[in-house]
């Protein structure tokens, strides 16, 4: 399983941000189980705090162009250093640069302990240690640590789950509304490290391919272009280029049919993919109603004998699970058909009497429906046999027209350069740019059948990881119901559905797994498909999203335990949600879990705060699980000239009753 981050301890040290106070120089956070509040307002460096903490786990390596657009997207998934400017941030936000300014994070992977130190000027790694251990502070020694301890495949899986799992910033990025962004979670989360790596290798030849076969493509229209126009400017007419011609133009014709019977192929490709998965569930649901029927029998026959005649139940019993008597050996299928089709029918299994059938307390159908059952099952069996057989046929001889009009291509292609080569001298240019264009078709031809082995392997490797992952769904959905109930007053449930996305600009889109959101609303009554984002409300999108993720958490993590970084919630939430809202984040690391939440927020009016501070049982603004920016951070003009009031506003907040 994988193991999420559980934040310990952060200390700031030297950064102007934070100067602290005279007795407690600085910023000094335990976090322990439960909330830790970051209470503070506009220009305080609440989502300075988020960030830093976010960097800190990440270092200088983010997912590549992540922060330029708002969902994940379909390129492959790789990571790259940060830009410099980046890495100023902190040193951005100071007038000193951040000179001399570090910060420290101790957190826990599992039962691995690490302490990581950076310098806030730069983001350079200082310190490393793992287990009380120092390490080499390098980025790749660090990779090479958390990838171990977190039990992820590489350090791209890591920042995902820091993006999309851990912090949730006040870019609100969605994870139940971004397909791809939700298909990559739930492979690193439900699939093994050998098989993340496999998907993620075939993924990479599939775009690497996809993407070589379309330049090749866009090279190839701008000579076909060119050969066009300078065969227009030729001024020779002769009966040999006349022939050169009409090849050319069967040729063209050709390709052009090829072309299209490649798309073809894909289209059939996956329709072949559908019509196998669709027979392997058949062939399941079959398996299910046999060995239904088959104990239903056995449990009849060892009831309709006393309990001195067991040997005889017992040869029965093998005789209608094996076809074979094994008193003397012969194999007796008619018989044992037979003998089956008594039980099935009420009758007695040796004289073949009509009985009444037996009650069976532990059966949920009588033998009569499993039997229509099993009839049912063969029957579906057999139709989705018949239709992944012509679908498989018919892809066979498409493949094998394919394979006509390739060789059709070649052996004219032969006839060309043997016409080319009688051209005169001058005829030269055209004939090399007519072999250079054969030479780009050929190639395009063998890179897209190469194209489509990959493709087909790639839709076989998401049909088995599709399946892996519906195994667990009912798990999320649970977990999903138990946080969303407590602050959506609709009616909102996971559910199960099908995705297609194009892997690539080539082929037909892949069919992904993927949890859906049902939920009513003000003017209906039964739950509708919201497939976007924004087709709910602010908060309600917000609070999906976290009971999302937290769903998975508890369902994925070792131990069921995580931390959650949020900033700044109150933005989207009113007098009568606010309250709700807490008590959702309160119940995420209620006892007996271990789950951390650390939560930013303005001091703004309403219930929110209250709430948490009440549900986390903190009543003191000495509490060590409540960071006050209003006293550790350096203060803002607005805060220097209104500092009685916000004074004021703290104080009524602790001490005026409303906790």
């Amino acid at each position: 399983m994988i193991r999420f981050p559980i934040f310990e301890r952060l200390s700031v040290d030297r950064y102007g941000l934070y100067p602290g106070t005279d007795q407690r120089p600085g910023l000094t956070a335990e976090f322990e189980p439960g909330l830790t509040l970051v209470l503070g307002a506009n220009g305080l460096g609440k989502s300075t705090l988020v960030l830093l903490l976010y960097r800190l786990c990440s270092g200088t390596t983010d997912i590549a162009g992540v922060a330029s657009r708002p969902e994940l997207g379909s390129r492959q998934l790789d990571t790259s250093g940060i830009p410099r400017a980046d890495r100023k941030t902190f040193a951005a936000r100071v007038h000193d640069g951040a000179a001399g300014a570090t910060a420290t994070l101790q957190f826990r992977l599992g039962e691995t302990e690490l302490l990581v130190e950076r310098d806030l000027s730069n983001l350079t790694l200082l310190t490393l240690m793992v287990d009380g251990q120092p390490l080499s502070p390098t980025e790749d020694e660090y990779k090479r640590a958390i990838t171990e301890a977190a039990g992820v495949h590489g350090f791209e899986d890591w920042i995902l789950i820091l993006r999309y799992l851990v912090f949730y910033f006040e870019d609100r990025r969605s994870l139940v509304w971004d397909t791809t962004a939700q298909r990559q979670i739930l492979r690193l989360l439900f699939l093994s490290p050998a098989e993340t790596e496999t998907y993620l290798k075939l993924e990479a030849e599939l775009l690497s391919k996809d993407s070589t076969v379309r330049n090749l493509s866009a090279t190839l229209f701008k000579q076909e272009s060119a050969l066009k126009n300078l065969e227009k400017t030729s001024a020779s007419r002769s009966a040999l280029e006349q022939a050169i011609n009409d090849l050319a133009a069967q040729q063209d014709a050709e390709e052009g049919q090829l072309e299209r019977l490649e798309s073809e192929l894909n289209l059939l490709d996956s329709e072949l993919q559908s019509a196998k998965l669709a027979a392997l569930r058949a062939a399941e649901e079959r398996e299910s109603a046999y060995r239904n029927v088959e104990y239903k029998r056995l449990e009849q026959i060892h009831r309709s004998f006393p309990s001195t005649a067991e040997s005889s139940a017992y040869i029965l019993s093998q005789l209608l699970s094996a076809d074979t008597c094994i008193a003397c050996s012969t194999e007796v299928p008619s018989f044992a058909e037979e003998l089956r089709s008594r039980l099935d029918h009420s009758k007695c299994v040796v004289c073949s009497t009509p009985i009444e059938p037996l009650s069976i307390a532990t059966d949920e159908f009588d033998m009569t429906r499993a039997v229509n059952m099993l009839k049912n099952a063969d029957e579906h069996r057999d139709l989705t046999r018949a239709a992944t057989e012509e679908a498989q046929e018919q892809y066979k001889r498409s493949v094998r027209t394919a394979q006509e009009l390739r060789a059709s291509l070649a052996r004219r292609e032969t006839q060309i350069d043997a016409l080319v080569s009688q051209l005169p001298q001058s005829e030269h240019k055209i004939r090399e740019r007519r072999s250079e264009l054969n030479s780009l078709r050929s190639q395009q031809r063998e890179l897209t059948a190469e194209l489509q082995v990959i493709r087909a392997s790639y839709t076989d490797l998401i049909d088995a990881a599709n399946h892996k992952f519906s195994t667990r769904q009912e798990e999320v959905k649970a977990a999903f119901d138990s946080h969303a109930v407590e602050f959506l007053l609709e009616t909102c449930e996971l559910a199960w559905g099908i995705r297609k996305e194009k892997v690539g600009q080539q082929g037909s889109p892949v069919e992904f797994a993927v949890f859906e959101v049902d939920m009513t609303g003000s003017d209906f009554n039964s739950p509708v498909r919201r497939r976007g984002a924004e087709q709910v409300s602010e908060s309600q999108r917000e609070f999906i999203d976290l009971a999302f993720r937290m769903a998975l958490i508890a369902v994925a993590g070792e131990g069921g335990t995580g931390t959650l970084v949020m900033d700044a919630p109150e933005s989207s939430l009113d007098a009568v949600f606010a309250p709700r809202a807490a008590k959702v984040l309160a119940q995420f690391c209620a006892p007996p879990q271990q789950n951390r939440v650390i939560l930013t927020s303005n001091l703004v009016e309403g219930k929110l705060i209250p709430t948490l501070l009440r549900s986390s049982g903190i009543v003191s603004r000495e509490d060590s699980r409540l960071i006050n920016l209003f006293e550790i951070a350096s203060p803002t003009a607005a805060l220097t000239h209104l500092r009685a009031e916000y004074d004021e506003a703290l104080m009524d907040l602790f001490d005026g009753g409303d906790l």
